[in-house]
């Protein structure tokens, strides 16, 4: 067990839950990317990406943004936690060049106070494709839905569920904390049922321990920590291909139920709350007046003025909106129907990657270059939009591309 990558804070000496923990290296990597932390009612674990240092950074700087907070009160401000986390990770990275790039999945479950009856409730929130399964009543489910392209393209029917599990891209994920600087995080809520066991894990072990596997020992073995080990072992055992973490939560206390906790496959994501800016008036005008508001005329002269200072302002709104949809650059992989990844062709845009209003992005650019030609770490980077200020920064890094490509083509 890799002690550096774990937090644990435990304020009390009891608990409405026991735990079994285990983050481990595995058989090929050599070092440890993945974090875990847990407290009395936070639970959270972490798989960093990005070079040498940037991976095993921003999952432990996330981690750590979450035990800023003792306890949350809601799904909202457990959310607005992960969302804080999306900044720091990025506000590292800005610090740091070695770092640029670096990114972490991340799911956890947190106890929250109930928004609606007297019983306290747990709320999860995923980002990435680290999972959280839950055995309930002697049900086992699979809580969290993977951003990854392979899973997308299983939920659109493209491949089939054994397809999927055997893509040679499925570890390309489409959704990270540190990437964008609006992250789409997951959250949702579950009631407490008593004797519920959740499992939290990075990939490292779903990818080598089936769904079948991961159910029989949670099921046999009572013990949450040997069932970590347990887990842990098997996936060693497997191949042990990437770095393997396992949290295991069971309830101990909480409502008793004769039905186990359904998790419906609909979206649970949750919003931002709408900001409104408040104004409140400071009028001195003479006149007609009710609380500092001037009474209006409503005079074919006020109507007109109304009229064109509305269109000035529209037209200033505009441009603003205009320069701000273009003055920006981004690399993409074209989207042409079905067309595979792999046989997509690299598209140098103008403009942001999600259209403002009908400021669509406009193609800038076209290289020669596919997506067979590209090793998976740079198919993650691309599938991620990276976005540039200057068309020459962006044109620098497509240069790099094709040198790189080149380079590996002239020593085959």
């Amino acid at each position: 067990m890799s002690d550096d990558r774990i937090i644990i804070n435990f304020k009390t000496s009891s608990s409405s839950f026991d735990l079994g923990f285990v983050t481990d290296v595995g058989k090929i990597r050599k070092m440890n990317q993945d974090f875990l932390g847990v407290s009395d009612s936070i639970f959270i674990v972490a798989d960093g990406m990005g070079g040498h240092r940037g991976g095993e950074t921003a999952s432990k700087i996330a981690v750590k943004k979450l035990f800023d907070k003792k306890r949350y009160s809601t799904v909202q401000s457990f959310r607005d936690q992960v969302i804080e986390a999306n900044t720091a990770v990025r506000a590292e990275a800005e610090t740091n060049s070695e770092l640029e790039g670096m990114g972490t999945t991340l799911c956890g479950i947190t106890m929250v106070e109930p928004s609606s009856g007297n019983a306290e409730k747990l709320a999860i929130a995923n980002i990435g494709d680290s999972r959280i399964y839950l055995l309930s009543q002697g049900q086992f489910s699979q809580v969290t839905e993977d951003h990854s392209l392979v899973e997308e393209m299983r939920r659109e029917g493209k491949i089939t569920e054994q397809e999927a599990e055997n893509h040679p891209h499925r570890n390309i994920i489409t959704r990270a904390l540190g990437i964008d600087v609006d992250a789409s995080v997951d959250c949702w809520e579950l009631p407490i049922h008593k004797d519920d066991r959740f499992l939290l894990c990075t990939d490292g072990l779903s990818n080598e321990v089936s769904a079948e596997e991961i159910r029989h020992t949670l099921e046999t073995v009572d013990s949450p920590q040997e069932a970590a080990e347990q887990l842990v072992s098997l996936a060693n055992t497997n191949g042990g291909n990437d770095n393997i973490t396992v949290l295991i939560v069971d309830v101990k206390e909480g409502e008793v139920s004769t039905t186990p906790s359904i998790v419906s496959s609909i979206s649970r994501s949750i919003p931002p709350q709408s900001s409104s800016t408040s104004f409140s008036s400071t009028s001195r005008s003479l006149g007609n007046r009710v609380e500092g508001v001037t009474e209006w005329q409503t005079t074919p002269e006020n109507i007109r003025k109304l009229i064109i200072t509305a269109l000035v302002m529209l037209l200033i709104i505009g441009v603003f909106i205009g320069r701000y949809a273009r003055d920006n650059y981004f690399v993409s992989f074209e989207q042409v129907g079905d067309t595979s990844i792999e046989n997509s062709q690299i598209l140098l845009y103008q403009g942001r990657t999600n259209s403002i209003l009908w400021f669509d992005p406009t193609i800038e650019e076209r290289r020669p270059i596919l997506g067979r030609d590209l090793d998976e770490r740079t198919i993650e980077e691309i599938i991620q939009k990276p976005q540039f200020e200057t068309l020459e920064e962006a044109s620098q890094y497509l240069d790099a591309l094709q040198e790189e490509i080149t380079e590996k083509q002239n020593e085959n």
